[in-house]
């Protein structure tokens, strides 16, 4: 097979796996680019000014981007991305072993982007609270020295726009290639002998359908 015959099905999971090389493309920009803002002397002095309203004042420092540690692991997912997007030339070539390694890549990616993106929702301590809790305080006066050694706002626009992308772009070619396993099962045999018996995944989708086509014919009655 060399993809040029694959059904509109799985053309479609294919096109949306190749989706992700963009989306991981993206993350890598970014997180090189958080990486390099926390390697620099604005964030160490930023970060000895938090420091520094802490130990003197008791205030809890805000969440700041992703962090180091975060920042390498957008980078990490990036590359994922990237790696899981190769899957579709297979895919268009029926290979069973880039069908599993595509279903189970992509609920690894929807998890982790999961997670990602709901950490970030659930921050609680975020800047726009910390410099209302400045505000009208004792040391509003600090506020503009904060804001000048901070990252530019984008920065942080960005990563939540990237994150989000991620997420529903390894949604959506999870959803389209299960949805062509379902459909067409038997086109992913690249590399099996075409009289071998059904696998797993075979014998899943083959109950798949004929709940399907049992539900069908009950209503129809």
């Amino acid at each position: 097979m060399t993809g040029t015959d694959a059904p509109k099905a799985v053309r479609r999971a294919a096109l949306l796996t190749f989706l992700l090389a963009p989306a991981g493309l993206l993350l890598i920009v970014d997180a090189l680019i958080e990486l390099r803002w926390w390697g620099s002397s604005g964030a160490d002095r930023l970060l000895a000014q938090l420091t520094k309203l802490q130990t003197e004042y008791g205030l809890e420092p805000p969440a700041l981007l992703r962090g180091r540690d975060g920042a390498v692991e957008l980078l990490v997912l990036g590359l994922a991305c990237v790696a899981f997007s190769a899957l579709g030339v297979w895919l268009l070539r029926g290979r069973l072993w880039a069908r599993t390694t595509a279903m189970v890549g992509g609920v690894v990616l929807i998890l982790f982007g999961l997670i990602g993106v709901g950490t970030d929702a659930a921050e609680s301590n975020t800047l726009a609270v910390f410099f209302k809790n400045m505000s009208g305080s004792a040391i509003d006066d600090q506020i503009p020295a904060v804001r000048a050694l901070l990252y530019p706002g984008w920065y942080s626009w960005a990563e939540d726009i990237l994150q989000g992308f991620q997420l529903l772009a390894s949604l959506a070619a999870l959803i389209a290639l299960t949805a062509a396993v379902i459909g067409h099962s038997d086109y992913f045999t690249g590399g099996r002998s075409v009289d071998a018996a059904p696998d797993e995944w075979d014998d899943a989708m083959a109950r798949i359908r004929d709940k399907g086509r049992r539900h069908r014919e009950a209503e129809e009655s």
